[in-house]
């Protein structure tokens, strides 16, 4: 009886399947953090060869440049020098030197770019993931208030209908008390008309006949009878309708107690932990 007047939520397949497309969306936007993770980690790495590079190279043209003016101090009063026969040794020329170094200031300044430009790009990423999650919040709390507004208007159709089960076992409990209370009061004029007809059976002889009193108690009894079987039948149905509204007013409190705890789950618990839902600047990484 109670299914009667449940509410209706014909949206709810389009909002499982509205909720099955944003967990794909926020699944794909997952895979693109990851992706970017990766390429950060790549940059990273690269940028730390080149800073590693660009290191060794300073410090070897820092020690260059030491030597270099040690020995522009170097004259012919100088105490500290002395021959070195056969101590020209050359690694590489001067244009060689001048690519070496060239070619690392060009590797540098294309990670710095490349890095920029990643970083531009994250930035960009992580700003439209940002909104995305927040239109997704922002969908999600409107599928939670109309999810508890249409839970609600159904816990109060269910309250209403349980208050009108309520009156209706009242109503049939007085029934039932008023059809007892009709049956015992046909048991004793039932009992007098079958004491007189049984007691009637002790005429003698010519004296038992079917008289006109005899007519008027088999009436009576028959009449009696009928009464009891009806108020009987009567009886049982109420007491089958008492029971039909007993499993009404079970199946209605379930139905009650489980909207009003999904209320609590949804209202309560879902809604307040939304309320702390990270902002834009916070999602996207600041």
């Amino acid at each position: 009886m109670s299914s009667q007047i449940l509410v209706s939520r014909p949206y709810f397949d389009t909002w499982v399947a509205a909720q099955n497309e944003k967990y794909t969306q926020l699944k794909w936007i997952l895979v693109r953090l990851q992706i970017k993770v990766i390429n950060l980690s790549v940059s990273v790495r690269l940028n730390r060869e080149v800073k590693q590079t660009l290191e060794l190279d300073w410090s070897d043209k820092q020690l260059a440049y030491s030597v270099g003016d040690r020995c522009g101090r170097f004259n012919n009063r100088s105490t500290d020098t002395q021959r070195h026969p056969s101590s020209a040794v050359l690694v590489c020329d001067e244009e060689v030197w001048c690519k070496f170094t060239v070619d690392n200031l060009r590797l540098a300044e294309r990670e710095e770019v490349a890095s920029q430009a990643l970083r531009r790009l994250i930035e960009r990423v992580l700003q439209e993931t940002a909104e995305d999650l927040q239109t997704q919040c922002a969908a999600v709390d409107r599928t939670l208030n109309q999810c508890c507004m249409e839970l609600s208007q159904a816990k109060t159709q269910l309250e209403l209908h349980l208050a009108q089960i309520l009156e209706q076992i009242g109503a049939q409990e007085r029934n039932i008390s008023s059809l007892q209370q009709a049956v015992y009061d046909k048991e004793a004029p039932l009992r007098v008309a079958q004491s007189r007809l049984h007691y009637r059976t002790f005429r003698p002889n010519m004296e038992l006949c079917r008289d006109q009193p005899q007519l008027s108690l088999l009436g009576e009894a028959s009449e009696l009878n009928s009464t009891v079987s009806a108020l009987q039948q009567q009886l049982y149905e109420a007491r089958k309708s008492f029971s039909d509204l007993e499993e009404s007013r079970l199946s209605l409190e379930k139905d009650i107690s489980c909207k009003t705890n999904s209320l609590l789950i949804d209202r309560e618990k879902c809604m307040t932990h939304r309320t702390r839902y990270p902002s834009v600047t916070v999602l996207s990484g600041y």
